[in-house]
This record gives structure tokens, sequence and C-alpha cells, in this order.
């Protein structure tokens, strides 16, 4: 993207757009952490409401998912300088990724708290939820939905892809380990 363009999109001098952001770098990150401030607005918002534990997580899924369904462009953004150590700006997007886990964590544990989760550990299961949902905003097609996509996310999750037949063998095995 030229700074020319971002101008004349904005309907602002290219003069003006340098004097608030110096570089593009400058604008990239004011972009990224924009957008991010708005989701996690939305997220505290869900995770704030009167539901059921379960169904507070699937309305989690589905804000997540929502916020990116149509900003694809956005997502790919965030993601790009995710594991860049060295950039300077790396700390500022951890805190701000770490924000978004704590809300998710938030709602695994009062699952687990109502029994409706499996005792587990937060950071870990939010951490295996934010890749699946990362993967499935990704690779959806054009003929995914996001009611399709929040469904199947949340279905597997919480059920997991192994069938019960598959699940016996991995009982009997984990008990003999213990």
């Amino acid at each position: 993207v030229l700074m020319d363009d971002v101008a004349r999109t904005a309907r602002v001098s290219k003069g003006t757009l340098y004097r608030y952001f110096p570089s593009k770098g400058e604008l990239y990150l004011a972009v990224m952490f924009e957008g991010l401030e708005r989701l996690q607005a939305d997220l505290r918002k869900t995770v704030s409401a009167e539901a059921a534990p379960l169904a507070k997580l699937e309305l989690l899924i589905r804000c997540m998912l929502e916020h990116f369904w149509d900003r694809r462009f956005f997502f790919a953004l965030i993601h790009r300088n995710e594991h860049k150590p060295d950039d300077r700006n790396n700390h500022e997007w951890l805190r701000r990724r770490e924000e978004l886990s704590r809300l998710f964590q938030r709602a695994v544990r009062e699952a687990a708290a109502a029994g409706q989760l499996r005792p587990l550990n937060p950071r870990v299961a939010t951490e295996m939820l934010l890749g699946m949902l990362r993967g499935a905003n990704r690779y959806r097609t054009s003929h995914d939905t996001l009611d399709s996509t929040v469904a199947a996310v949340f279905d597997l999750f919480i059920c997991g892809a192994g069938t019960t037949a598959a699940r016996r063998p991995l009982a009997v095995r984990n008990t003999r380990e213990r």
C-alpha cells in the first residue's frame, strides 16, 4: 500500500497523514492496535453477558470469528509479525494478545467450574481454541458460513474429533500409564 493511496482514500493530504503516522510501520501498528481494541471491547461485553458458561464460550467463538469474517486482510495483518521476537512492537502485541487470551480463559474456567468442561489447564485449552479459530478463519472457503464455522469450532472444542469407540482404547491406555 502506498501512503499516497491511503491519503487519497482517507481524503487527507499526504502531509497530514505523515503528521499522524511518520511511517507506514506506524500506520500499520495504529490500524492493528485499533482493530484489536475493538475486538477486545466486543469480547469483554460477551464474557460479561448473562449466559450459561458453554453458551458464553460459543458466543466468544462467534464474536471472534465474526470480527474477522469480512476483515480477512486485518487477520493477516495482525498475524504477520506475531512471531518476530526482535520487533520493537512485539511486547505491545503480546500484551494485547494476552488480554484476549485471558477473556477466553475466564470462560473456560467458568465452564469447568460448572462441570461443563473436564478439569483442564485453562491457558492451554484457550491457546488450543485460539489456534482452532485461527485455522478456521485462515482456511475457510467461500462456501463456509459464519454459523457453520462457529458450530464446527465449538463442536470440535467441546466434543473432540474422536468417536466413543476411539476414546475407549485411549482411556484404557491412560489408565495403564498411571
